[in-house]
């Protein structure tokens, strides 16, 4: 079994992840990650859907892409690299008995 912490090696573009807490690497001490960043990530956590694998990089990072609706009713869109840890693969539903 993979550990949790090296999953993000393996995504590739479509795979299904979740973020389930916010990722303990950005909960150590002098650990910088912007305050908008952490914001999103904590929107993330408690809106508990399923994001996207929408590209992996160059350098093999994988990204996914994320939008909330404003209270301007505009959305506000985001691109976040996920390699960290904190998420877990959602295996694919299975459409054969629907």
């Amino acid at each position: 079994m993979r550990k949790p912490l090296e999953l993000w090696r393996n995504l590739r573009v479509g795979d299904k992840i979740r973020l389930v807490e916010i990722p303990p690497e950005f909960l150590k001490e002098g650990y910088y990650i912007h305050r908008d960043t952490m914001r999103v990530y904590k929107k993330l956590v408690a809106r508990r859907r399923s994001l996207c694998i929408s590209k992996i990089d160059e350098t093999g990072l994988p990204w996914i892409h994320c939008r909330f609706r404003r209270k301007d009713r505009r959305w506000e869109y985001h691109y976040l690299a996920v390699n960290h840890g904190g998420l877990v693969q959602v295996e694919p539903r299975d459409r054969s008995s629907a």
